[in-house]
């Protein structure tokens, strides 16, 4: 019984083993005809050049802390100094754009981006599309800082008082320098030897 178990197993590996020789030998001669025929007539093909594609972007999802700094409501946009967050925002004072779905809620009621004001304390989701920023949620707490309005003072009605003029007299100053004063004249030495008139 062994022994035609092993005669039927080396006549399958036999089977098997010639004829891929066989192929092997074939696809060999071939090849060497094939490279012969590609040495005579060289093709020439010419290929177009490859246009650059621009990867599509990215969307991350990022998330803020902090407090507001601007609103822009007519634009739909917000500008948030942030102290927390992911590390592309942390520290850093970004624009975003706040479209009309995102969520946004002020101390527990639904708003705008218009009830949203310059001091109030945010925390923001969203994602980033390379450095522009959108927003999807909004949650705001505090009151916004309001800014003075400009009084009107009265204006101060110019006076028809006349104002002291200045003078063009010369006023009383000591000088540095001298004042010439009179010298008696003094009498010349007579010299030795001359006439005496």
């Amino acid at each position: 019984m062994r022994m035609r178990r092993t005669a039927v197993a080396v006549a399958m590996v036999a089977a098997v083993t010639v004829p891929a020789a066989g192929i092997g030998g074939v696809a060999y001669a071939q090849g060497s005809s094939a490279t012969a025929s590609a040495a005579k007539k060289p093709k020439e093909t010419k290929h177009a050049p490859a246009k650059p594609t621009k990867a599509p972007v990215k969307k991350v999802a990022f998330q803020a802390s902090g407090t507001i700094t601007a609103v822009d409501a007519s634009a739909g946009t917000i500008t948030v100094t942030a102290k927390s967050g992911t590390k592309d925002v942390r520290g850093r004072t970004v624009t975003m754009t706040v479209p009309a779905s995102a969520r946004i809620v002020l101390n527990g009621k639904k708003v705008t981006v218009a009830g949203l004001g310059a001091g109030h304390k945010v925390s923001i989701t969203g994602t980033r599309a390379d450095k522009a920023y959108t927003v999807s949620k909004i949650q705001a707490s505090g009151k916004a800082v309001k800014k003075p309005k400009p009084t009107t003072s009265p204006t101060v009605a110019p006076t028809t008082s006349p104002t002291v003029a200045p003078t063009t007299s010369p006023t009383e100053s000591p000088t540095a320098t001298p004042t010439p004063t009179e010298t008696a004249p003094t009498e010349t030495p007579e010299t030795p030897g001359a006439p005496e008139e």
